[in-house]
């Protein structure tokens, strides 16, 4: 009897310690998957600014924009999910094949300067100014594992400028000019990096129904003319999906932030040049955020706004916009229904 309470003891302890081995390197350890977690939204009027703005008066209100904190998942969060609100994201959905996490940060970073460039495109536009845009070349947003650019020495982000010393200025002017080149044939293609302009020598390739190409996911590249410059200064935070909360708080320093009546404008979702509002990731996270931030409003992209009204805490309204328009439209609505309530209450007292 002695015998067995002893062998079941130490079959305990064993256990025990294996068990509290296994969880320690869970723990510890990344997986390939990612975590998106809540951060409570932050002031835009901090890092943009918008020429000649002056400070917004005291109860003016203030736009917010939305971030989620995006890293690799620990191997126990992989088998048990993340808590606090955040949500376990496979790798194969933000990393696509052969890409590394620089790559990934790279073109979050390509992508948070695109929204900067679109927003102040917008907003100005909306305040009355005239905006010229200007093609300036084809910006890199994807590389095939076997395209002889990628090996050759191009990455994400990378601006085509020229082909053979041609002046590459669109997408279309690309194509033509690989075109003409023919397949498997050399070429000289100048692209600017981090300012500066550099030479890859490479080859074409064929592609689907054979057609010539350098296996890239070309996307255009910009100048953008302006009467007032836009500054930013946003640090550790990459993606598209702020466009919208940037252009609006560029459109409000415009108006002196009088439209916001005192509101806490909390926003989120990708912007293009004709003022249309894009779906974006992690909604459920930054929904949170937002009213942790304690927002009054949430506008989130039309495709997102059933995911956000499922994780909206108690205070937060979520307001579903298409546009830009849309957007403004919504916070006008609500700080005429925040006046009426206001005279309201004031006519009760």
């Amino acid at each position: 009897m002695y015998r067995l309470l002893k062998l079941i003891l130490v079959v305990a302890l064993v256990a025990a310690v294996l068990t509290g081995g296994t969880l320690v390197w869970a723990l510890a350890s990344e997986s390939d998957d990612f975590a998106f977690v809540p951060r409570a939204a932050q002031p835009t009027l901090p890092v943009v600014e918008l020429e000649g703005q002056q400070p917004p008066p005291a109860g003016a209100g203030s736009v917010l924009f939305s971030t989620v904190g995006v890293r690799h998942a620990s191997i126990f969060e992989s088998w048990f999910g993340v808590g606090d609100g955040g949500e376990l994201v496979p790798a194969h959905a933000l990393v696509s094949p052969g890409e590394s996490d620089a790559d990934r940060s790279r073109l979050d970073s390509v992508a948070m300067g695109g929204s900067q460039e679109t927003a102040e495109v917008v907003a100005l536009r909306a305040l009355g100014y005239a905006v010229v845009v200007k093609p300036a070349g084809v910006r890199i947003i994807g590389l095939s594992l076997d395209a002889p650019i990628r090996s050759d020495g191009a990455v994400l982000g990378d601006v085509i400028i020229a082909v053979d010393g041609k002046t590459i200025r669109t997408t279309d002017d690309l194509r033509q000019a690989v075109r003409a080149i023919g397949a498997g044939k050399s070429l000289a293609v100048t692209v600017h990096r981090d300012g500066k302009a550099l030479r890859i020598a490479t080859h074409t390739m064929t592609g689907t129904e054979g057609a010539v190409v350098l296996g890239i996911i070309p996307a255009s590249a910009s100048i953008v003319e302006t009467p007032r410059a836009v500054t930013y200064s946003v640090e550790g935070v990459g993606g598209p999906s702020a466009g919208l909360a940037f252009a609006l708080e560029i459109y409000s320093a415009g108006k002196a932030y009088a439209n916001l009546g005192g509101l806490r404008v909390a926003a989120t979702g990708t912007l293009a040049i004709d003022g249309s509002v894009g779906p974006i990731g992690g909604v459920a996270q930054k929904t949170i955020g937002a009213g942790r931030a304690n927002a009054d409003l949430f506008l989130v992209p039309s495709d997102n706004a059933e995911e956000a009204r499922a994780a909206a805490p108690p205070g937060v309204t979520i307001v579903p916009v298409g546009s830009f328009s849309d957007a403004v439209k919504a916070i006008t609505a609500a700080t005429a229904k925040r006046s009426e309530n206001a005279q309201y209450a004031g006519n009760l007292s």
